[in-house]
């Protein structure tokens, strides 16, 4: 190991042991790899190597990979409008919305989509059709292309989007597009439950304490792992993922898809409503850019996402790293620390080796 990546794990390590011991997360793993080196596996608390986490929103990395592929085959474009395929997008503003501005969340559409609460709120049970219906039915905010606001709903399209040309149930495709192209077993919508490390305690929705179903409760609705979320990985086999993002998702995406995923989108997408001063000016297609308050203060070229649970992935081309963080901070309650500041430090901590 190069003498300036030594102090890497050590202090990695002091980070993660203090997070369990100030309660930020009673488990946690982190992997590191730097110049194509790969650290050992640090891990804290509740958690071992071998320990599946679930990733939240870091899910929506897959997602638009997945989709990405289907443009490849040809089944999908990221120009033509989605009501094309979708007919409740078929009329008024929603006929301006593609699959570019849903994996960029400036198709207008809402933040979260609250179907599921509906459905518990009146006492049935969890129709998956009867839910996607209503998913489908909700209504634009504002109009296509004049707005960067960050939508689960909108990933959750993308996954109707695709079942639909496909013929395919989302999680077969997922595997199918994605995973099943990657070497490693620490990728997976269906993790067994004794090793999955526990979540939110639910009980006022019938859920006790959550482990090895998805948290969130959109993608729980739907019966797992959806558009937004449900992908649970091992701190090693999302690094695997990482490297393969930072490297150009070979075997996985075409040059051309690869490329138009990690460049920024805003700009041409938002025209005179892009404010460059906005946090959302760090998009590209499915990865956030340059998110300072969690990539660290060299993360200025980094490509990444973070998760509600407390998980995130980082890779930068620039500085040939990945840096994979996951935790369970929601666990027993999502009432705490988001885990920002550990993200950042670690990040800080890697960046300080490269």
């Amino acid at each position: 190991m190069a003498p300036n990546r030594r102090h890497v794990g050590p202090a990695i390590r002091r980070l993660l042991d203090l997070a369990v011991t100030d309660g930020l997360a009673p488990a946690v793993g982190c992997a590191v790899v730097l110049g194509g080196e790969a650290l050992p596996i640090i891990t804290a608390g509740a958690a071992t190597s071998d320990t599946f986490f679930d990733l939240a929103s870091v899910t929506k990395l897959f997602s638009t990979v997945t989709a990405l592929a289907l443009v490849d085959a040809g089944l999908l474009t990221l120009e033509e409008p989605v009501g094309q395929v979708l007919p409740a997008y078929s009329q008024g503003a929603k006929a301006g919305v593609t699959l570019r501005q849903l994996l960029t969340h400036t198709s207008g559409l809402p933040s979260e989509w609250s179907g599921w609460q509906r459905a518990l709120d009146e006492g049935r049970a969890f129709d998956r059709a009867l839910l996607l219906e209503d998913l489908l039915d909700t209504a634009l905010e504002a109009p296509p292309g004049t707005r960067f606001e960050y939508s689960c709903t909108g990933f959750n399209t993308v996954m109707v989007l695709a079942e639909a040309v496909s013929g395919q149930p989302w999680p077969a495709l997922v595997q199918a597009m994605v995973l099943d192209r990657l070497a490693t077993d620490g990728l997976t919508g269906t993790p067994q439950v004794e090793r999955c490390a526990p979540t939110e305690y639910q009980p006022e929705y019938g859920r006790g304490l959550i482990q090895g179903i998805v948290h969130d409760e959109a993608a729980w609705s739907l019966g797992g792992l959806s558009g937004n979320a449900g992908m649970f990985a091992t701190a090693a086999g999302l690094s695997i993922f990482g490297e393969a993002l930072r490297t150009g998702l070979t075997g996985i995406l075409s040059p051309v898809m690869a490329a138009q995923m990690w460049r920024r989108q805003l700009p041409e997408l938002l025209g005179q409503h892009f404010n460059p001063n906005d946090p959302g000016l760090g998009q590209g297609l499915g990865v956030r850019i340059n998110q300072q308050p969690w990539m660290g203060s060299r993360g200025t070229h980094a490509r990444g996402h973070g998760g509600f649970t407390g998980t995130s992935l980082l890779v930068d081309r620039r500085e040939n790293l990945t840096v994979v963080l996951l935790s369970n901070r929601v666990s027993p309650s999502r009432a705490g620390d988001d885990a920002t500041r550990l993200r950042k430090a670690v990040s800080d901590v890697v960046y300080s080796g490269a």
